[in-house]
């Protein structure tokens, strides 16, 4: 898993949650010089290449690791990498994904991949306490650290290159045996892999507090989260966790430089947008359904974790009852959509979503259970037309894609649930089962000629984009 190799040079520092102290932002925020380390990267890994590389990375990480496909989850963490994005220097290509990892960090690769684990999220306090860590993620990115790091180690890559790609295909038997692995590796470089990672953990925390403060979040958040991690640097729970983030050492300079910049920009008090509530509640509901809800003092939000509570258990009319309190927002209406469907009133889900499907056009979280209960009202043809003018995206969620495939076929429309399962197989990097996919729609019997050319183009693209993925085997 080479994706590691690289994930491990510069994963971040473990984050803990911790509530954000709120100020006024000021409008003319002081400008900060960064230091320019110039880019010897580009002579390893160019921009392109890196590029290339992320797409690879990602397919990989979606194909072999637990990932949160969720459509409405998904949708709602593009929405805030994208406002954190639209603030980042150097533009490029961003894709955001939740691993299912109770583990209180997130990391960076090559190309734009930003992966936080689910157990951040769950951990954190806040809209901007969250934001901050994926801004500080975003950082590491546009300042290409990690094509850095590769340049800074070609001088011993032997014992750097090898020994943490021999730690990650040991983690991947045994996670105990290849953290030893890496640890070693990386110990044995310490005095030159600690200087850079100081400097490049600075350079993502400046960066990154001009990327929160500009899209409108608290700045105060950052400090915040790297004083509450050192407060449990101690902690018996985080111990194994502490360990690798000594390799990406938290100073009290650190802090202390954080905090002074923080406050330069004024810190104004932004109102957390309430959808991160929501999909904390649901997130929580997935992966740990046991845990108590964190509604930070607002009933809705206690209602709506409950009213997940009561979908897990099968009771919808207890959990439509929960909702009714919280009726308007758009992740209580697709609670409610849920509950209709699995109490077979499709065509309450309907009345719900079919507005929404205007209203939030591309909404996969919304198009996905509409389609669900037309499909099951009988209604095929439609739900096939509702969801065959949607554009799927890299990261359209696998369990749309899973509903996709269902509908087409349940339409009559052999081809395109061919072409969907594709679809979902190529985003999973798994390039030979999304041409045998496309081999068997090319056989079905009465296909319109306009679709079998698409589809034959779509082969051709994914021949090319195996052929790409094997030669970016090097990195």
């Amino acid at each position: 898993m080479k994706k590691h190799a690289l994930t491990l040079i510069i994963a971040t520092c473990l984050w803990a949650g911790a509530s954000p102290a709120f100020a006024e932002l000021s409008l003319e925020r002081p400008q900060i010089v960064l230091p320019d380390f110039g880019d010897p990267a580009s002579s390893v890994l160019s921009s392109t290449n890196e590029s290339h590389l992320g797409l690879k990375l990602l397919r990989e990480v979606r194909g072999s690791d637990p990932t949160i496909e969720d459509p409405e989850l998904s949708t709602w963490l593009q929405n805030l990498g994208k406002r954190l994005v639209a603030r980042a220097p150097n533009g490029g290509q961003y894709y955001f994904v939740i691993a299912k990892n109770p583990e209180m960090n997130a990391y960076a690769m090559p190309g734009g991949v930003i992966v936080i684990h689910s157990g951040l999220i769950l951990n954190t306090s806040s809209e901007s306490e969250l934001a901050a860590v994926v801004a500080h993620e975003i950082a590491h990115v546009s300042q290409r650290h990690i094509a850095r790091m590769l340049a800074d180690q070609r001088g011993s890559p032997l014992l750097t290159g090898l020994g943490v790609l021999a730690g990650a295909a040991a983690a991947t038997k045994n996670p105990e045996a290849g953290e030893a692995i890496i640890t070693g590796t990386i110990a044995a470089q310490a005095h030159s892999q600690l200087a850079f990672s100081r400097q490049a953990e600075a350079e993502a925390d400046r960066v990154g507090l001009q990327i929160l403060a500009g899209a409108g979040f608290d700045p105060g958040a950052m400090p915040s989260f790297l004083e509450k991690l050192d407060r449990r640097s101690n902690d018996k729970l985080y111990g194994n966790i502490t360990k690798y983030v000594r390799t990406h050492p938290l100073s009290l300079d650190r802090v202390s430089d954080t905090r002074s910049r923080a406050a330069q920009m004024g810190g104004a008090k932004q109102p957390d947008d309430v959808s991160y509530l929501y999909a904390r509640e649901k997130l929580r509901a997935l992966l740990a359904p046991s845990s108590p809800a964190q509604a930070m003092g607002n009933a809705n939000i206690a209602q709506y974790a409950q009213a997940l509570r009561q979908l897990r258990a099968g009771n919808s009319p207890a959990a439509l009852q929960a909702l009714r309190g919280g009726a308007g927002a758009l992740p209580v209406t697709l609670a409610m959509a849920q509950a209709h469907n699995q109490a077979r009133q499709y065509e309450a889900t309907e009345a719900l979503l079919l507005p929404l499907s205007r209203s939030h056009p591309g909404h996969e979280g919304v198009l996905a259970p509409l389609a669900e209960a037309m499909l099951a009202s009988g209604k095929s043809a439609q739900a096939w037309q509702l969801l065959s003018q949607h554009r799927l995206q890299e990261l359209s969620s696998l369990e749309f894609l899973e509903v996709r495939q269902r509908v087409a076929e349940a339409a009559g429309q052999g081809a395109e649930a061919y072409a969907s399962a594709a679809e979902r197989s190529l985003r999973m990097g798994e390039y030979k089962h999304a041409r045998a996919s496309l081999e068997q729609a090319s056989r079905l019997p009465g296909t319109p000629a306009h679709t079998a050319a698409r589809l034959q183009a779509m082969a051709g693209d994914i021949s090319r984009m195996e052929r790409q993925a094997k030669a970016l085997d090097k990195f």
